[in-house]
């Protein structure tokens, strides 16, 4: 008890409470989830949720994603000119890229969906002959909508790092080459 006679808890900050409940946190994964441990955190009211971070929607994410590589339809080479709409649509009904296209819990600009990720595909894409070469900052003008120097731009160039996404994204280019 405090000097007050109020528990020692309530004189520690919002901030310094949280911290402490970070530090006996650690990260779940699909097989060590253990479904009698959520439902007694639950009863016993140590199950906390985050209001402000709500699920993000795969169809509006596809939505998203659609009307934003709509905008470089016009830089298509010749061999994916009437193709390139289905292409993307078959990118995104694969749940691995539905998945690499959500946006971060931590996310502060790409909220509709992570346009770092979405940019890496556009650089295969236009690496794999989908794309016309144009520069960078070209590219990212049209897709952006604006003359100004997007930090999105340098992604083009990065690549993807996961080989399965790789092999799928080449799988799915070669399947719609007209």
């Amino acid at each position: 008890m405090g000097e007050t006679g109020r528990p020692f808890q309530s004189f520690l900050t919002h901030k310094k409470m949280l911290v402490m409940r970070k530090q006996n946190l650690r990260q779940v994964r699909p097989e060590g989830f253990d479904v009698e441990r959520l439902w007694a955190a639950a009863r016993e009211g140590r199950l906390f949720i985050d209001e402000e971070r709500k699920p993000s929607d795969r169809k509006e994410v596809s939505r998203a994603v659609l009307a934003y590589v709509g905008r470089i339809r016009g830089f298509a080479t010749r061999d994916f000119k009437t193709s390139v709409d289905s292409l993307w649509e078959e990118i995104l009904c694969c749940d691995i890229f539905e998945e690499y296209l959500l946006p971060k819990s931590k996310a502060r600009k790409c909220k509709d969906f992570d346009k770092y990720n979405l940019v890496r595909i556009v650089g295969v894409l236009r690496n794999l002959g989908v794309y016309e070469w144009y520069g960078d900052r070209k590219m990212m003008a049209q897709l952006e909508m604006s003359d100004k120097d997007s930090s999105y731009r340098s992604y083009l160039g990065k690549g993807i790092e996961e080989f399965v996404l790789r092999r799928k994204l080449r799988e799915i280019v070669e399947k719609n080459k007209t």
